[in-house]
């Protein structure tokens, strides 16, 4: 009975691409050249249309942007701006300054302390230096400033992301399911902040190369994007139920599939070594400073207490706000999802895929509360958005599925004004001020 219950998780894991999965018109005949594939153009085409789009938002609105002041009493504020500052600079809002503190100026050392209470301020130690270093190096390259500077970054290594998560999801799950997961990720709400001076467009990328790599069984590749991710966002512990979740589907495939035992030992030391990079900035900070707990008091500055779980701020949340039938709603899409994540439709995907649709949506809801960032942070969950390439291609939708996307992304793409005016552009400072 066990034999057959790995055989028909290895079998699941190991479907191939049904034919439904099929696009007509977006193969590419032998000897196309690299730009005219549909794997590249399309991705950027749909990207540079939305990024344009939300260039337009954020010209806009910034006009309504009030000054940014020092001392305002609600955000931190050194490089302080006018009202209606411009397209560039509305680019570095809210955390923004914080990372233009430390392209410019680098991380504090002794850690900043309240000169009465003795007790560690908020500091740029609370936020990794991939994003803000090579956007320190870039300023230094071209002499650009750093709303430029970094809001281009940002932008650029989104259009690589994206790219490349086309093809990881092409050859993974299927042409369609590729175009649907590059549409919904470039449309979410959320979206817009991949070309400001934020982490997300960073983090995705990285994220999309730890995918592939693993999934090419590239172990030494995997070794470095695990380190890459420990110093962009502290995501990086997400990977090793996926890397659990590769090895065991492996395991399960021995016969047809060897599984060397180096391969074994590879897999269990990066497994580990996801969870001891956690561990990775909270020390660079402790070698730098000399203080131990140095990033432990620059988190609680923040309020933030990284060993708490923060489900009850959910779950209250939602009884709050909707009461009992929040709770009904809540619980009948999490039985959904999880049934889903158990069918074949979604261990097709292979391993990695279905490892990080369901071991990131899990940490954030246990590790992170509930509040607006939380909009932002769903949008490293892509692959989720392979469950809405399944739905628009049931027998009853496969027909319009095309017209049924495209409606789809252009109320997504609406709601990313709501977005950028309701939690981007500063209209006021008070202690109920919304945030990305």
């Amino acid at each position: 009975m066990g034999a057959g219950w790995g055989a028909r998780i290895a079998a699941a894991f190991s479907a191939p691409i049904p034919p439904e999965e099929a696009v007509p018109a977006s193969g590419d005949a032998p000897g196309t050249p690299w730009w005219r594939r549909f794997g590249v153009w399309f991705p950027l085409a749909v990207y540079a249309v939305t990024r344009l789009i939300d260039a337009v938002y954020f010209a806009i609105m910034q006009r309504s942007q009030i000054p940014m002041v020092p001392g305002n009493g609600a955000a931190r504020v050194i490089f302080p701006t006018p009202a209606g500052p411009g397209y560039w600079p509305v680019m570095a809002n809210w955390d923004g300054q914080w990372y233009h503190e430390i392209a410019s100026l680098g991380y504090p050392d002794p850690i900043p302390t309240d000169p009465v209470t003795g007790k560690v301020v908020q500091n740029p130690w609370a936020f990794y230096p991939v994003f803000p270093m090579l956007t320190r190096a870039l300023m230094w390259a071209t002499g650009a400033d750093f709303y430029v500077a970094g809001a281009l970054l940002s932008t650029v290594v989104g259009a690589v992301a994206m790219v490349l998560l086309f093809r990881l999801v092409d050859r993974a799950a299927g042409r369609w399911s590729a175009i649907v997961a590059t549409v919904a990720t470039t449309t979410w709400v959320a979206a817009p902040v991949l070309q400001t001076t934020y982490t997300e467009a960073c983090a995705l990328l990285v994220i999309v190369l730890f995918l592939t790599a693993l999934r090419g069984r590239r172990y030494g590749w995997v070794l470095v994007t695990l380190v890459a991710l420990a110093l962009t966002r502290n995501l990086v512990l997400i990977a090793a139920p996926v890397l659990i979740v590769h090895l065991l589907v492996r395991w399960l495939r021995r016969d047809t599939d060897p599984l060397p035992v180096r391969h074994s030992i590879t897999v269990g030391a990066l497994t580990v070594l996801s969870g001891v990079l956690t561990f990775l900035w909270p020390t660079i900070c402790r070698l730098v400073t000399g203080d131990k707990d140095g990033y432990t008091k620059t988190m609680a500055a923040w309020g933030v207490d990284a060993f708490e779980i923060k489900l009850h701020t959910w779950i209250d949340y939602v009884y709050y706000d909707y009461g009992y039938l929040g709770w009904a709603v809540a619980l009948a899409g999490l039985v959904w999802f999880a049934r889903m994540m158990l069918s074949p439709v979604t261990a097709r995907w292979g391993p990695e895929l279905w490892g990080w649709v369901g071991a990131y949506p899990a940490y954030q809801i246990l590790v992170t509360g509930i509040g607006p960032s939380r909009i932002r942070y769903a949008l490293l969950a892509w692959p989720v958005f392979l469950l809405l390439a399944w739905i628009l291609n049931r027998p009853r939708w496969r027909a319009r599925r095309g017209r049924l996307l495209a409606a789809y992304a252009v109320v997504l793409v609406a709601l990313q004004g709501w977005w950028v005016w309701n939690y981007w552009v500063i209209l006021y400072l008070g202690p109920d001020v919304q945030f990305p």
